[in-house]
């Protein structure tokens, strides 16, 4: 029987709440293999292109933002090769540069037993691609990541796809490796969607018991951010988000919050520059500094050890007091991204934020003061935004000491109240992301005010051409070497630059 991986407990208060450990229990009637066993399965887990109609990002940005590492396949290796499946391999299209018939051509030669596919609703067209490429070799295909929990059957209308993952992948992928090497039927796999049986959502793992992710044989010197020195590396040290944006679609694994020791953190990131050279951890955490006191042990623990890396982190402006700041700048941290999103108030309060404009006017105030550069994201195009209500986003963002701002169009995503609210008020079809998944959709879901693809544009162009960035951006270049991609993303934005701006 194949050891169980600890996981955070799900279980209503009084059943064990978040941080309580418990062992998810492994498929009965399975013997036991032999320790020195080793297994044979061929496993591919692959990430594809985006083909993404529905991006939230203009395509000048997106083009030249970065391809970056894909931390969940890198964990589900990890958890793989240790219940013994070592013959794995993880295929990253983007870094490696391969089109669709380049990833059929890879797999054919690994010639795997297993294909895992991890994709994002948005990003289904791309992924349904790689599916499709890998059952071509006659491999057994599963689809997971963010995407799956919404749509976990619809997904098999594609001929191509065996298995939905729900929830865990961590868990999931080792115990269905193990029943197709024993040639059993995968029914009774917590998390597992088939034609004929649904496994409910796999719960959330310790990724401390897991280990760090696997990033053996993946192209390290291939992937690069517009933000960042190279060599650079991704990392995770938290996980779950308690806060309710209405924006924000949220999987089973997210409800729950789960943090790494200081220890561990520290241990990854030492690593990651020993063996890489690494100058630029980037944290994709939900909110890195959501427990504070771990924030702060986190970088006493890098003076302690003497550890110089530059590190970034995502967080919220009402989690951000003065001297953890400080703490934090003097431990390597150089920016910090803000999910600040809109400059109104009503606006703000309809997206569920919790917060406003003086909480965000001071964070990142207080964040500039203290020597971390502010990097602000924010949402235009929301429901019924008016002219008006964007050009107060606009001010606000250019008004504060932001090193740097993304501006996303309002996106509905299925399962988030934005979507319940934007078909309430007509303004997208129900059935729309339905539709979508069976890929009877060849066009992106509509804008939430006409011209929202164009208040992003504009918004970029008053933020980034203004004089007052020439500094910031100089230094930026400086810092990061990334002189190309920013010279280019700057003569492509003043390109766009259309004499109706005025208008806005």
């Amino acid at each position: 029987m194949r050891k169980s991986l600890p996981v955070i407990s799900t279980a209503p208060a009084g059943g064990g709440g978040c941080g309580t450990a418990v062992t998810a229990p492994a498929p009965a009637g399975r013997p036991a293999l032999p320790r020195w066993k080793q297994r044979k399965l061929r496993i591919a887990l692959v990430r594809h292109h985006d083909l993404c109609l529905n991006t939230r990002q203009i395509s000048q940005i997106q083009r030249r933002a970065g391809v970056l590492p894909h931390l969940g396949l890198g964990y589900i290796h990890t958890a793989l090769k240790t219940a013994g499946f070592h013959n794995v391999i993880q295929v990253d299209t983007p870094a490696l540069g391969l089109d669709s018939e380049g990833l059929r051509k890879l797999l054919a030669d690994f010639e795997p037993d297993l294909v895992g596919v991890s994709t994002t609703t948005p990003g289904l067209p791309g992924a349904v691609e790689a599916c499709q490429a890998a059952k071509s070799t006659g491999a057994k295909v599963i689809l997971g990541g963010p995407h799956a929990e919404v749509y976990a059957r619809e997904n098999l209308f594609h001929e191509s796809i065996d298995y939905v993952g729900v929830g865990e992948g961590i868990t999931i992928m080792p115990e269905l490796a193990e029943a197709l090497e024993q040639g059993e039927k995968p029914e009774g796999i917590r998390g597992l969607v088939t034609r004929e049986h649904d496994g409910g959502a796999a719960p959330m793992v310790n990724l401390e018991d897991v280990g760090w992710p696997e990033r053996t044989g993946l192209p390290m010197n291939n992937y690069y951010s517009i933000m960042a020195p190279r060599p650079f590396a991704t990392m995770i040290s938290s996980r779950g988000c308690p806060f309710k944006c209405s924006f924000c679609f949220k999987q089973a694994v997210d409800k729950k919050s789960m943090y790494r020791t200081p220890e561990d953190v520290v241990g990854e990131m030492a690593e990651l520059q020993k063996r890489y050279g690494v100058k630029e951890i980037m944290f994709y955490d939900d909110v890195f500094t959501l427990h504070r006191g771990r924030v702060r042990e986190i970088c006493a623990l890098i003076g302690e050890t003497g550890l110089k890396v530059r590190w970034e982190a995502p967080t919220r402006v009402d989690l951000v007091p003065v001297k953890l700041l400080e703490a934090m700048a003097g431990a390597g941290c150089v920016r910090l991204r803000f999910g600040i999103e809109h400059g109104d108030p009503d606006i703000l309060a309809r997206m569920r934020k919790e917060s406003d404009i003086a909480k965000i006017e001071r964070a990142v105030t207080d964040a500039h003061e203290a020597g971390i550069k502010g990097f602000g994201y924010f949402i235009v195009g929301w429901l019924d935004e008016s002219l008006e209500q964007f050009r107060r986003t606009l001010d606000l963002a250019c008004r504060i000491p932001l090193d740097y701002a993304s501006f996303y169009t309002a996106t509905p995503l299925p399962g988030t109240p934005l979507h319940t609210e934007s078909v309430a008020a007509g303004r997208i079809p129900a059935d729309y992301w339905d539709r979508f998944v069976r890929g009877e959709f060849d066009a992106r879901i509509g804008y939430l005010v006409p011209d929202a693809q164009r208040r992003a544009q504009i918004a970029y162009r008053r933020f980034f051409l203004r004089k007052e960035m020439v500094k910031p951006l100089v230094s930026h270049m400086a810092s990061t070497g990334q002189w190309r991609n920013t010279l280019d993303g700057l003569r492509s934005l003043a390109r766009s630059t259309s004499n109706t701006d005025r208008d806005f």
